[in-house]
């Protein structure tokens, strides 16, 4: 085990550099019987896999035992979540007696606190990303500890991947760590050839009670009944798990009488998802003041990672909220489902850390049955546009040939490379461009970057528009008025404040974050196709064309039929841009966010080609110039000079597939074909041609051959092919063989 006086040359500044090591001991934490063992096998093994149970210390003491240890360079350690990066750190920083940013520092999105001094990092994963690419041999780092990997999010999966081949080409010398409390130990050890460390956990014994069964619609009510009766038959603070912000502040509404047990004020409610500000989160993982207690209302965030003091009791909801990528149509759409039995023994054993606890899960032992047994790898199911974009400023323009622990699907990929084309982000074989180098240095999504790095509009209003898609939309209720400008109006009317304030904050940091002032005053909603001219630079696949067949409804450029409600004012518009959109197999999806757009504002877009087919609606042939986006027609002009051998193609290749159909022989043909038919059959020496039908359409290209005037038979530009062919049947009849 690693000894005190190693931390006399690490920590300098710190006087007291000695007792950290004893204070550390005096937690007791089970971590601290492996930390000798975790130190020796970095020493040998490139990749190490340890596992600990919830509350064992692996995310505070380890990092701060390897860096005791004598491993050279800074250590980083991932986190999935902004608010347990934050947390970690400033617990790590508490128990060496300094304060954030100094020996332990964090950086998450926007915010940053670290020194040229701080020697542990605790970041979100994304962070990893965008420092291997700006510097992929990660000069000057020693250990890079991914922390609760089970959760498998697409940036974990995407930041070891990199790293592992940093390691791999550039860094025999740097060491990987990846630890969790519930993995598959065994495939993830064989996948990495690391070995497997197992701490002892001081977790106590949690009482599973399965109740009734709740659904996606009942989950808030049959959570808010069964926190009443914990608040009657236990003692502690109760930590419930619902799927996202619009059930718990439901469960909220429903819980806002509640007595308290203790006769001190009633018991706290407290809201805990990622888009709290920071200080709200800071209050729902906080103690209990004495005598009083408390019911945090959490999303999945709090399944790992945060210590919530002095839980005794978890109510688990037992839905989740996914993120589900569909590459036929470049949609991603969120989706409430059940949680995997991994997802719930995290959570049950919340209540274990202090004292015996209780779990409530609502739901049968039949469904826990029948539930899956570890999350899916968000990999499988992510939009991996920045996945790809990453890889390319990488270096890496083949992104399948990654150390992926779990290979992406080849159509995500590929749906992947398809929309950075379409952002000018990569070239047709992959390698990155200029402008998505600018792309891939802004820690956003490509489609958000694009907007931010548009030139001919107001940079307040690309961030005003950033900040507003990233963020849950506060006016999502209103299904008659899907129109962006309402929000944006609605955003700059409220100064920033109340459920606009978190929105307001996010579009300052973008504007600092494109580093150059934003030109004009602040954007309003004045302007709605500026508004949509943005939007169709970040989703060009999502301009939408009226159909003409009800108000309200549109194709997108890439084919789906899409609507608003016919009350929506955006009904009556033309043309749209789209930002957000369901997808309804069998019918048209809903718009929820939009923006009209003049298609002539879009030259990035338009495409020109050139049509010469034949029109089987029309039942004439069709020679164009057209301009498009997508599969949408902008406009066309007639093509006259030099299409004549086109059409002659297009009409025959048209007879060959479609047939009599689009034939129309008057009885005077027929009486031909059967008069040549004859002749045929009892002059067999004349060699007279098979005019039957069949064999016209099977020779149709044939026909247009010298026999006949010297210029192509449909060089009449008659409407009627059956008038063409009329014409050429007796022609050639006529002629001698």
């Amino acid at each position: 085990m690693p000894q005190g006086r190693h931390f006399l040359p690490i920590f300098p500044n710190f006087a007291g550099a000695m007792n950290v090591w004893e204070h550390l001991q005096q937690t007791g934490l089970p971590v601290l019987e492996i930390a000798g063992e975790v130190n020796r096998a970095l020493a040998d093994a490139p990749c190490l896999v340890v596992t600990a149970p919830p509350g064992a210390g692996k995310s505070t003491i380890l990092p701060l035992t390897i860096l005791d240890g004598e491993r050279e360079g800074k250590i980083l350690v991932l986190e999935p979540r902004r608010i347990a990066a934050r947390q970690i750190a400033e617990r790590m920083a508490s128990l060496l007696g300094e304060p954030v940013g100094r020996t332990v520092g964090y950086r998450i999105r926007f915010e940053s606190r670290v020194s040229t001094s701080t020697r542990i990092e605790v970041l979100t994963e994304g962070i990893l990303t965008r420092m291997l690419v700006d510097d992929p041999g990660l000069e000057g780092v020693g250990v890079v500890i991914f922390d609760e990997f089970h959760e498998r999010s697409l940036q974990s999966d995407v930041a070891l991947a990199l790293t592992r081949e940093t390691q791999r080409l550039l860094r025999p010398d740097l060491r990987i760590l990846l630890m969790s409390a519930t993995i598959d130990t065994d495939a993830l050890c064989q996948a990495l050839r690391a070995p497997l460390i197992e701490s002892a956990g001081r977790v106590f014994p949690v009482e599973i009670i399965h109740t009734e069964e709740t659904t996606q619609e009942t989950v808030a009510q049959v959570v808010a009944h069964r926190i009443r009766l914990a608040l009657r038959e236990h003692e502690g603070d109760i930590l419930a798990f619902l799927p996202g912000e619009a059930e718990i502040r439901r469960c909220m509404e429903l819980l806002e009488e509640v007595p308290g047990q203790t006769g001190n004020g009633g018991s706290r409610i407290c809201p805990l998802y990622g888009l709290l500000p920071p200080e709200q989160q800071r209050a729902a993982i906080a103690p209990s003041p004495p005598g009083r207690r408390k019911v945090v209302l959490a999303t999945p965030i709090a399944e790992t990672s945060l210590t919530i003091e002095g839980v005794r009791v978890v109510v688990d909801g037992g839905f989740c909220r996914r993120l589900v990528f569909d590459p036929q149509n470049a949609l991603s759409r969120l989706e409430t489902v059940r949680i995997s039995r991994d997802m719930a023994d995290q959570r049950s054993g919340r209540a274990g850390r202090v004292a015996p606890g209780v779990c409530y899960r609502l739901w049968s032992p039949a469904t826990e049955a029948r539930m899956a047994v570890t999350r899916t790898p968000e990999i499988l199911e992510a939009d991996l546009a920045g996945t790809v974009l990453d890889a390319a400023a990488w270096g890496e323009t083949q992104p399948e040939r990654l150390a992926w622990l779990t290979p992406p699907p080849a159509a995500h990929l590929a749906q992947a490379r398809r929309l950075l084309e379409l952002l000018g982000a990569v070239d047709e074989a992959g390698r990155i461009t200029p402008h998505g180098r600018r792309l891939a240095a802004l820690p956003c999504h490509p489609r958000i970057a694009q907007m931010l790095l548009a030139e001919d509009v107001s940079t307040g209003l690309a961030a005003d528009i950033a900040a507003l898609l990233e963020e849950r939309d506060p006016l999502a209720g209103d299904a008659t008025d899907a129109s962006l400008t309402t929000r944006l109006d609605a955003l700059h009317r409220s100064g920033g404040s109340g459920r606009w304030s978190r929105i307001a904050h996010i579009a300052e940091q973008y504007r600092a974050l494109v580093a150059k002032e934003r030109r004009g005053p602040m954007a309003s909603a004045e302007d709605p196709y500026q508004v949509g001219r943005l939007l169709a630079l970040a989703y060009p696949e999502r301009v939408a064309k009226a159909r003409g067949d009800g108000p309200g409804r549109f194709q997108l450029a890439g084919g789906e039929l899409v609507a608003v409600a016919p009350e929506d004012p955006l009904s009556a518009c033309a043309w749209l841009a789209v930002a957000s959109v369901s997808v309804r197999q069998g019918g048209a999806g809903r718009i929820f966010l939009a923006a009209p757009v003049d298609p002539e504002d879009l030259p990035e877009l338009i495409r020109t080609r050139d049509r010469v087919a034949w029109d089987s609606p029309a039942g004439g042939a069709v020679a164009q110039r057209e301009r498009r986006i997508g599969g949408l027609l902008v406009d066309a002009r007639p093509l006259s000079e030099g299409v004549r051998e086109a059409l002659t193609q297009a009409i025959c290749k048209a007879a060959q597939k479609e047939g009599t159909a689009m034939l129309d022989f008057s009885d005077e043909v027929g009486n031909l074909q059967r008069r040549v038919a004859a002749a045929a059959a009892w002059h067999p020496e004349l060699g007279l041609p098979d005019l039957s039908t069949e064999a016209v359409l099977k020779n149709a290209p044939q026909w247009n051959t010298a026999r006949g005037p010297k210029r192509p038979w449909c060089a009449c530009a008659c409407r009627s092919v059956s008038a063409c062919w009329t014409r050429r049947v007796s022609m050639t009849a006529a002629a001698p063989c």
